[in-house]
């Protein structure tokens, strides 16, 4: 990467990046800052040209087994921050606009995950489809997802996405986008917490249209006894406790807490009927507000939890093995439908009958080809790049390059749908199949 000689200058500051030879990157712009649990206030630099040339910090979090397995990612060997408000800013090289825009929130169960991760390579989306991408980065766990700067159930974590957005809103006609065409779109935790944006207040005029990827919808229901498990134990954090004191805290509780049903695989996220969200019992009056103006793009992988039995041998032995094998592909497609696909299926059409117009797909890009075939985040390399995917099991025994090539039809709908919310009403090829509910 070069310096990239050209000055962005907005309401927020004025900024340098790096360039390739498609895009310029623009990384790590502070959006807000925050005392410990409390909202985010507007970050606006001082006078002067700011190179932001390096990747943003992480929030606070520890070891990832699922995404170290996957990506080879080690989310506790990069710099942390308590207060994480970074977004960074991606666009095609001599582009003119104004471009489509679309804001990615990553996964990672609301525990995990940095949108500058080194598993997202946004060149791919950015210069084919002639987009920005803003990636944000928000608060993480218990610093995100538990309790407000006076103690009362709260989620910090989700009032920073959403001041993320403000930000874009505000700011990046500058870099050449359209605030008036954004996207929101996020994966796994990351979908959740976009719906978590839709279901709440105010926030209708900050984007145009959604993209919910392997959104677990499934544990988000039934969860208010272990909430009230967690909160007790968040309250007996003393006044300035060091965040990495806080942080094994975090660990002790995802080990202790009891909850048995679905919950349990979610147990930091949004708390609905804690303010900016709604009730769970009002989704379907917000949604009579907002669906018939914002556009949906839905959908999960055919074998969601197949990565989670990816690290567990004895499984894909039995698996492979032609007397067990029916059996565990059975329990898998379940727990997948029970999680997954079935809670997006009934949203999708709570969304549609409020009137929203709807796209369903159901992402099962070689299935049949290894155990985690299909699996939860492995449509991400397809959108991403798989890079640091090549020789992990992720990869299916593929090459970054094939799969870069498999990706192209992907993305392409992805693009598509973020510049005019319209795709055909079905659409079936070797990654997925679509249809318009």
């Amino acid at each position: 990467m070069n310096m990239e000689k050209t000055v962005y200058t907005c309401h927020a500051g004025s900024f340098t990046g790096m360039e390739t030879e498609q895009c310029i990157h623009i990384r790590g712009i502070r959006y807000a800052s925050a005392k410990r649990f409390a909202a985010p206030v507007p970050y606006r630099y001082p006078i002067g040209i700011h190179a932001c040339v390096t990747p943003a910090p992480y929030a606070m979090q520890g070891h990832s087994h699922l995404e170290s397995y996957l990506f080879q990612t080690e989310y506790e060997s990069y710099r942390q921050e308590e207060s994480p408000q970074f977004l960074s800013v991606h666009l095609p090289k001599n582009a003119t606009g104004p471009l489509p825009v679309m804001v990615w929130f990553h996964g990672g169960g609301f525990k995990n995950g940095n949108a500058d991760a080194p598993n997202y390579n946004y060149e791919y989306l950015v210069s084919e489809q002639n987009v920005i991408l803003v990636g944000v980065n928000y608060r993480l766990g218990i610093f995100g997802f538990a309790v407000d700067e006076h103690g009362n159930p709260g989620h910090p974590g989700l009032l920073d996405a959403i001041e993320g957005l403000r930000w874009v809103k505000r700011n990046i006609a500058s870099f050449g986008g359209d605030p008036d065409n954004i996207t929101i779109f996020g994966q796994s935790a990351g979908a959740e917490l976009c719906r978590a944006i839709v279901l709440s207040e105010g926030t209708e005029d900050l984007y145009h249209r959604v993209i919910l990827q392997s959104d677990p919808i499934g544990t988000m229901h039934n969860r208010e006894e272990m909430e009230q498990d967690v909160y007790a134990r968040v309250t007996e954090i003393p006044d300035y406790c060091p965040a990495e004191k806080i942080l094994d805290m975090q660990k002790r509780i995802l080990k202790e807490v009891k909850e048995k049903g679905t919950p349990k695989y979610l147990i930091f996220a949004p708390r609905y009927g804690v303010w900016p969200l709604c009730a769970a019992d009002n989704i379907e009056a917000r949604l009579k507000d907002v669906a018939a103006d914002h556009e949906l793009l839905i959908g999960c992988t055919s074998r969601e939890v197949s990565v989670y039995g990816g690290q567990i041998r004895p499984l894909i032995l039995l698996d492979n093995f032609r007397p067990t094998h029916g059996l565990i592909e059975t329990k898998l497609k379940a727990m997948s439908r029970e999680i997954f696909n079935e809670p997006s299926e009934a949203f999708a059409r709570q969304y549609r009958e409020a009137g929203g117009t709807v796209y369903e797909y159901l992402f099962s890009w070689n299935e049949d080809r290894s155990f985690i075939g299909a699996g939860h985040a492995m449509d991400l390399p397809l959108l991403f790049g798989a890079e640091h995917a090549e020789g992990t099991d992720a990869a299916l025994g593929l090459t970054a390059q094939e799969i870069y090539e498999a990706g192209k039809p992907m993305r392409e709908l992805w693009g598509t749908f973020a510049r005019t919310g319209v795709l055909p009403e079905t659409v079936s090829n070797e990654i997925l199949s679509l249809h318009k509910l």
